[in-house]
Formats: C-alpha cells, structure tokens, sequence
C-alpha cells in the first residue's frame, strides 16, 4: 500500500481520546490508531 504523507492538526481532547484508544487496543502508534478508527467509521457510515 503506497503511503501518502498528510499534516493535520487535531484538537488536544481528541488526541487525548486517540491515546486512550491507542493504549487501550494496544496499538503501536498514534498513526496506527488513526488508521484503525477511520476505518471503522468509513465501514460504519450511513451515506
């Protein structure tokens, strides 16, 4: 998969929610956790 490097800016509650997801899931990094909860939106969406 070829990766493309994006710059965002997140609000500080929700990096914080990020990490807690990250560690709780036991996720390696905070760029894996991204990963995994945009997927699970984008499977979830009702559009």
């Amino acid at each position: 998969m070829k990766r493309i490097p994006k710059l965002i800016k997140f609000p500080s509650e929700l990096v914080q929610r990020i990490e807690d997801y990250r560690q709780n899931k036991k996720i390696r990094t905070f760029s894996g956790a991204v990963y995994t909860l945009c997927k699970k939106g984008l499977q979830n969406k009702n559009d």
